[in-house]
């Protein structure tokens, strides 16, 4: 498990982030200051503050082909 910070500061960004957590074979949290909510729940993206950086949790090894795959999916989104 490993994470990174991240920005999903519009409705597009959101969407992709859930479609990207949805396809991967890991699980995928986010951590703003007060809760933690599953990536692949567009409901619970939109329930926290998303206006300042947010940390992603990935359940997977940081080398694995999985894990380098996510991130290329979200590297717009890093901080």
């Amino acid at each position: 498990m490993f994470t990174r910070r991240i920005v999903i500061d519009t409705v597009d960004k959101v969407q992709n982030l859930v479609r990207a957590a949805t396809a991967a074979p890991f699980e995928v949290d986010i951590m703003d200051k007060n809760f933690t909510v599953n990536a692949k729940s567009i409901m619970g993206l939109f329930s926290i503050d998303r206006s300042e950086p947010i940390t992603v949790s990935i359940g997977a090894d940081e080398d694995s082909e999985e894990s380098k795959a996510f991130l290329e999916q979200i590297c717009t989104y890093l901080v």
